[in-house]
């Protein structure tokens, strides 16, 4: 009897292939064949699910925002308040490892030149600021609330990135993470 393959598992491993060289290589080393060799897969394979590099690029980004996206809804519980869930998603995404930080900055720079993956950066970004904008209003009010979201999204981003190069301690970016959400919760 022929072996039965999960074909989306098998797309989402090729992609995690890529993220995995993306983020020790960055993403010009992203080929085809070192997609191949890392996945210890054919390239004849990986160009059966993937026909082109932009097409295994599109799906290695969505999976790294899904990522993401898990990350931050596991780090909110259902019944917290407001404040509280505001500052668990600030935490998630201050918390992120570097392959998450890298992978974002990686494919970030790509999305000025790719118009697939700068649609999907800009549909994640809306997504996150519009979701920080909601607890924001449910926290605060709605004065500002998209500004403010802005604002807290670009600290975590600016504190995670300290973190990972180790400019910053945890201690220290989550005392600089309290005291913008004071200044905005107090204000």
């Amino acid at each position: 009897m022929p072996k039965r393959v999960d074909h989306d598992a098998r797309r989402g491993e090729i992609a995690r292939a890529a993220l995995r060289l993306c983020v020790r290589e960055g993403l010009a080393s992203v080929t085809i064949g070192r997609v191949a060799a890392e996945a210890a897969i054919s390239k004849g394979l990986v160009q059966h699910y993937f026909p082109t590099k932009e097409a295994l690029l599109q799906l290695a980004a969505a999976l790294q925002r899904r990522d993401i996206e898990n990350a931050v809804a596991a780090a909110v519980q259902r019944d917290d308040p407001p404040h509280t869930a505001l500052r668990q998603v600030l935490l998630a995404l201050v918390n992120l490892g570097a392959e998450q930080i890298l992978a974002g900055h990686a494919f970030l720079a790509s999305a000025a030149a790719n118009p697939q993956l700068h649609r999907l950066y800009r549909e994640g970004s809306s997504a996150a600021t519009a979701a920080m904008a909601r607890l924001v209003t449910e926290a605060c009010g709605p004065a500002s609330a998209e500004a403010e979201a802005r604002i807290l999204l670009g600290v975590a981003g600016s504190l995670a990135d300290a973190r990972m190069l180790g400019e910053i301690s945890h201690d220290a970016a989550i005392a600089v993470l309290d005291l913008q959400l004071n200044r905005l919760l107090e204000g």
